[in-house]
């Protein structure tokens, strides 16, 4: 509802256009602009401010995060998808020394294992190595890996009991907190891994884990990290071992950004889309709208009863309940007659962002983060402008 005594604006009017969806895909419709282009920056940041909203719209877990932000530019909210990917630091480890690894997985390739686990460290704690400086407490965490496999565990546990004991449980910590799934994952892993460990004539083979990764405390990380510093998830397999083999080695590791390595990126998916606008400019009855509720556009329409403004002759007719949920599958346009019914379109200066968080730091810590990246990223292009300008014109 538009506030009294004003009319509702087009959409489209601020941003000189909308992308209609046509059956072929979108076509960016011109439309006269409301108001003319900037002519400085001062005009440029009043707009910006009227007209910036940002909402939160759904967390499904603690490491999910969908929100919209409207009256902005694409250019805007590309900046901030990029900076989540690439540049806000996190933790990983960085360096491995090898001191013995008689594993079939070669130094290397057990490195970079190694290096892809995400551990639970908040890097806002920690300081950047800058250059040739020597690591510390303030900028280094230390792990160290000891595990080995000898004929006496294979004696020991040659009905692989314990095995499958040990793999259950590393599933059952690992399916995003959902008991039922994980209780159905356990079971599974545990009759698998049961059964092809008490294969007749199979060598005994020992699971190494990202959970068998041990910190070990540098200066005062032990009361500053009292619950202890470890992987994010405990049940990534990192080798395997068979009698007689055994690795030993020690990972240091430090802060960086995703874009030196994909390690360091602190989010698995960071993404938006525009927001859809849909309208029935034509009602939908019956069975038509009971198809384009449940088949075509699902969770999109609802349908309601029919009232005294509509034909007698219906029951029911479909109605916008959650524009949100429209996916852009266009599928409703397969039929003619919801295709004169709908019009649907893109707002090019809304969008909806989806952010999910590998672990270490909460999704909405690190849309902060990005925007104070984003704000010094600014600040250094302000200053490299205004140091690069003649002394006589104007600063910024």
């Amino acid at each position: 509802m538009s506030p009294k005594g004003t009319e509702r604006k087009p959409i489209g009017s601020d941003t000189g256009g909308v992308y209609e969806v046509k059956e072929k895909g979108l076509e960016f419709q011109h439309m006269p602009k409301d108001l003319p282009t900037p002519k400085d920056c001062e005009g440029f940041l009043s707009r910006l401010r009227e007209n910036f909203q940002m909402k939160v719209i759904e967390r499904r877990n603690p490491n999910e995060l969908v929100f919209e932000m409207s009256g902005i530019d694409v250019s805007f909210a590309n900046a901030l998808r990029r900076i989540l990917l690439s540049d806000v630091p996190t933790v990983a480890i960085e360096h491995v020394y090898m001191w013995n690894n008689t594993s079939i997985v070669h130094d290397e390739v057990l490195a970079h294992r190694i290096g892809l686990v995400p551990l639970d460290i908040d890097a806002r704690l920690f300081d950047d190595i800058e250059g040739d400086e020597d690591p510390t407490d303030r900028n280094t965490v230390v792990f160290r890996l000891a595990v080995s496999c000898s004929k006496r565990d294979a004696e020991t546990t040659n009905t692989g009991a314990e095995v499958a004991i040990s793999d259950q449980q590393a599933v059952k910590d690992s399916i995003l907190n959902n008991p039922e799934l994980s209780e159905a994952a356990a079971e599974a892993a545990a009759s698998k891994v049961k059964e092809a460990i008490e294969t007749p004539m199979r060598p005994y083979t020992k699971h190494v884990y990202s959970r068998d990764l041990e910190w070990v405390p540098q200066g005062d990380q032990e009361t500053r990290f009292p619950d202890g510093i470890k992987p994010i998830h405990g049940d990534i397999l990192l080798a395997k071992l068979r009698p007689g083999q055994s690795i030993e080695l020690e990972a240091h590791a430090r802060r960086g950004v995703g874009k030196d390595h994909a390690k360091f990126s602190p989010v698995a998916t960071a993404c938006y889309r525009l927001m859809p606008h849909i309208e029935l400019v034509k009602p939908v009855y019956d069975e038509l709208a009971e198809e384009l509720v449940h088949l075509y556009e699902p969770g999109v329409f609802e349908l309601i009863p029919t009232n005294s403004n509509d034909p007698s002759s219906h029951k029911v007719k479909a109605r916008l309940c959650n524009p949100y949920a429209c996916t852009m599958s266009r599928n409703f346009m397969r039929n003619p007659v919801l295709k004169e019914s709908i019009n649907m379109s893109r707002i090019p200066n809304h969008f909806i962002f989806s952010v999910e968080s590998v672990g270490m730091t909460g999704p909405a810590v690190l849309v902060a983060e990005a925007l104070r990246v984003l704000q010094g990223k600014c600040e250094n292009l302000i200053a490299m402008a205004t140091e690069a300008a003649d002394p006589n014109e104007k600063e910024f």
